[in-house]
């Protein structure tokens, strides 16, 4: 299972991956470079790939993730 979480929200991720096993992976989608970094140093999992972008043209091929947290306009085209 694939989660693609929009925003770079240490608690929100955190949550999500509670939910998630050890072969699940998590994309953490945000415009800020700074804010991606900030949560990766913060979690250290390899489980979360980290992504530049917003949600209203997301930047992940059409129907790559499984789950989708939180509202973009794009959301819709990359859920299976």
């Amino acid at each position: 299972m694939t989660v693609l979480v929009l925003g770079a929200d240490e608690d929100v991720v955190t949550r999500t991956l509670a939910g998630l096993g050890a072969e699940d992976g998590l994309i953490v989608l945000d415009q800020s470079a700074g804010a991606l970094e900030a949560l990766e140093r913060a979690l250290l999992d390899s489980r979360v790939w980290y992504q530049i972008g917003d949600g209203d043209v997301v930047p992940l091929p059409d129907r790559s993730v499984d789950d989708v947290v939180g509202v973009g306009g794009d959301v819709k085209r990359v859920l299976r």
